[in-house]
């Protein structure tokens, strides 16, 4: 079994955790420049990998003159809302819910998927 055979079935297993919740549309987990490294069979995942990417780094700029990174952006669509976390230098983890779900079970949850995401690499 190839080295990215593995890695994608460890990055499946580690978004099982997500997609236990009620609410929850889609997860992936990404590197920090938008590529896909878990690939889930959805419709335009592309565009939430790179879009999530772009926004943290967008966030990073605009907070680095206080000299902070920002770990964590959550944008609201009119139909769903994307919440994207780092996972260490190398990685992010996106999620994508329904509007109305609620965020504070699912930040912790989505905080310890990005930390096993940051050991597996």
């Amino acid at each position: 079994m190839s080295q990215n055979i593995i890695i994608d079935n460890m990055f499946q297993w580690v978004r099982q955790d997500l997609s236990n919740f009620r609410g929850v549309k889609m997860s992936l987990v990404a590197s920090q420049d938008g590529y896909i490294f878990s690939q889930p069979a959805e419709p335009n995942i592309e565009k939430y990998a790179k879009a999530s990417a772009t926004m943290l780094r967008t966030a990073d700029i605009a907070i680095s003159k206080y000299g902070q990174n920002c770990s964590r952006v959550i944008i609201d669509y009119p139909n769903e809302r994307l919440i994207a976390t780092r996972a260490g230098p190398k990685a992010l983890v996106v999620v994508l819910i329904e509007p109305d779900t609620k965020l504070d079970p699912i930040i912790p949850v989505l905080d310890k998927v990005a930390w096993k995401v940051k050991e597996i690499l």
